[in-house]
């Protein structure tokens, strides 16, 4: 293989990246939203110490006994901020590496 085939093929790969990571990005927000909006859209009515987020919607209730109701697992967390990242790296190296190869 070429070294111009070889650099598209790490491009290709990193596009793929950015793209397979904005959709687990984009996907993990939109179950965040159903699980805010939907599931505890009531959480307010029967909630006296209600906390909410924007960014990665969120509405949780935190109980007397200190139980907490609604809040977002870490398990939906980790690979929401983890994709993020992951798809601003790969997007950089792209872009790096897209500018390297028009000079």
């Amino acid at each position: 293989m070429t070294r111009t085939g070889i650099r598209d093929a790490q491009l290709n790969r990193l596009w793929g990246a950015v793209c397979v990571s904005g959709g687990i990005f984009l996907l993990l927000w939109a179950l965040s939203w159903l699980n805010a909006n939907v599931l505890n859209e009531d959480l307010q009515n029967r909630c006296e110490d209600l906390h909410t987020a924007d960014f990665l919607f969120e509405k949780s209730c935190t109980h007397a006994d200190g139980s907490v109701e609604g809040a977002n697992s870490v398990l939906l967390d980790g690979p929401f901020f983890g994709s993020l990242a992951v798809g601003a790296a790969c997007l950089t190296a792209a872009l790096v590496l897209e500018g390297v190869r028009r000079k």
